[in-house]
């Protein structure tokens, strides 16, 4: 990037401008600790100059002079996770976009709202319940993750088992191209909207959303304990069946459990199974109805224990807290699965013999969000100042990936690190089809580059199988006990 464009962008944009390189540094990670050594000889994750826009406009004029001068461009807002989907891999500009905050239209009539892109989830949700309202869904990291940023990612969390994902509620979005043109974009424009969801910010900058709401509702909540992997899957099919289905459905195993007792951080003290939490929303009558379903879940299933109200409610308020685990740290490790449910008895047996074979604790959550399919994290303890400790236990990632794959999964959310693994995500015709979008929209290639589409060498499958492979060999002859 020229001396002449960077000073040109600064005096543009002022003190919104910043090529500082204190300021250039935090932009350049996210929350997943990788360390330098597996990052500074492979990509350049230093941005040139980080740019807070605040209208659509500046960011249109900023990409336009980027798709002029062949800069590649990283949107970020609140960069909450592990996949370097916010960090640059070539450099070029960040536009950060926490200037795009806030409520823009509220339609209490049509139960719309029109919000901002860096609108975090529980600002939403704060000024909807304000108003009798609530958002249908939003995902566990609510305090800091983003509107626009979810929907980018797959868009399964809390609330989705009952109102599908999120690229199912929104109804419009306002888009900055990689040309510059700004778009309103709709499931019947060209491009679809459809085409945005899981891009990862490849395909354009959303500015704006408009996406369905809901009445705000009383609530009911359960928590039960279950012996075993297979009882919680009859549980969970039992519910999934209800008349009333539940608004959330969320599973922790044993080892997960006893992580957070150890921590001080739950009441519960189980030796084995597991916790499933049931939240319900919806009218009197559909809560008691829900109520009476559990008490009758409880009969058929003696075995299930019904834990008190105070703990169910506790969970309920912790939702947003699942990666509390990592203060057992310093970090956690781990990988997230897109994963049917039929599977995951037979997952989390895999799981606990891949924990018994390299002598590592593994614990597992997640959440049903669909009537087939589950989000779960399987992660361990792990400290990031032991490099080269650090890297080895990297390969314990794969492996918990693998797992997943054995059983129907594949990675939940791309970015630069889950590249390997693309031909488990996508079949060919997928990525032949998710690769042609990119090229129309972004014949350059300057929208977040080296994301999502297809590995970098040092990434592709053969070589990190490979290396990945052989730590895995390393860490099970030496490593128990790391």
């Amino acid at each position: 990037m020229s001396k002449m464009l960077l000073q040109s962008i600064q005096e543009e944009f002022g003190n919104r401008a910043s090529s500082s390189l204190m300021e250039r540094e935090l932009y350049s990670r996210d929350l997943g600790p990788v360390p330098a050594l597996l990052v500074d000889p492979l990509f350049h994750t230093m941005p040139d100059l980080i740019v807070r826009p605040r209208t659509t406009e500046e960011v249109a004029t900023l990409v336009r002079l980027c798709c002029a001068e062949g800069i590649p461009v990283t949107p970020r807002a609140g960069a909450t996770t592990v996949f370097f989907d916010a960090v640059p891999v070539k450099g070029g500009i960040v536009i950060d976009l926490n200037e795009f905050s806030g409520v823009v239209a509220l339609d209490a009539a049509g139960m719309t709202v029109t919000v901002k892109a860096a609108t975090p989830w529980s600002d939403l949700e704060s000024y909807l319940n304000a108003r009798g309202l609530a958002c249908k869904s939003v995902p566990s990291s609510a305090p800091a993750a983003t509107v626009g940023g979810w929907l980018c990612m797959m868009g399964y969390g809390i609330g989705s088992l009952k109102y599908g994902s999120l690229i199912s509620q929104v109804r419009a979005i306002e888009a900055v191209m990689p040309d510059g043109t700004v778009q309103r974009i709709s499931r019947t424009s060209d491009p679809s909207l459809d085409w945005f969801a899981a891009s990862e910010g490849t395909l354009g900058v959303i500015t704006e959303i408009e996406l369905e709401v809901r009445a705000l509702t009383s609530m009911q909540h359960f928590l039960l304990h279950v012996p075993d992997n297979r009882r919680a899957l009859l549980v969970m099919k039992m519910l999934l069946g209800a008349k009333i289905r539940p608004y959330n459905l969320h599973f922790s195993d044993q080892y997960f459990v006893r992580g957070l007792k150890d921590l001080g951080l739950s009441d519960a003290l189980i030796d084995t199974g597991g916790l499933l939490v049931i939240d319900f929303e919806g009218s009197a009558k559909e809560l008691s109805a829900a109520g009476k379903f559990v008490q009758q879940l409880m009969k058929e299933h003696a075995s299930v224990t019904l834990l008190p109200e105070a703990m169910a409610e506790s969970e309920w308020e912790e939702r947003y807290k699942s990666i509390r685990i990592k203060r057992g740290g310093p970090a956690v490790l781990g990988g997230e699965m897109w994963l049917p449910i039929n599977s995951l008895p037979a997952y989390l047996d895999d799981i606990q013999k891949m924990a018994k074979a390299y002598g590592v604790n593994l614990m597992s959550y997640g959440h049903i969000v669909s009537p087939e399919r589950a989000t779960v994290m399987s992660m361990f303890f792990a400290d990031e100042t032991k490099t080269l400790q650090y890297i080895i236990n990297l390969s314990l990632v794969k492996k918990i990936q693998d797992a997943g794959y054995r059983h129907g999964g594949c990675p939940y959310g791309i970015g630069l690190w889950n590249t390997p693994y693309l031909r488990r995500i996508y079949t060919s015709s997928q990525l032949k089809d998710l690769k042609a979008r990119k090229r129309r929209l972004d014949p350059q290639g300057i929208m977040n580059p080296g994301k999502v589409y297809r590995p970098p060498f040092m990434l592709n499958a053969l070589n990190f199988y490979l290396g990945m492979e052989v730590f895995a060999l390393i860490r099970r002859a030496f490593g128990k006990g790391w």
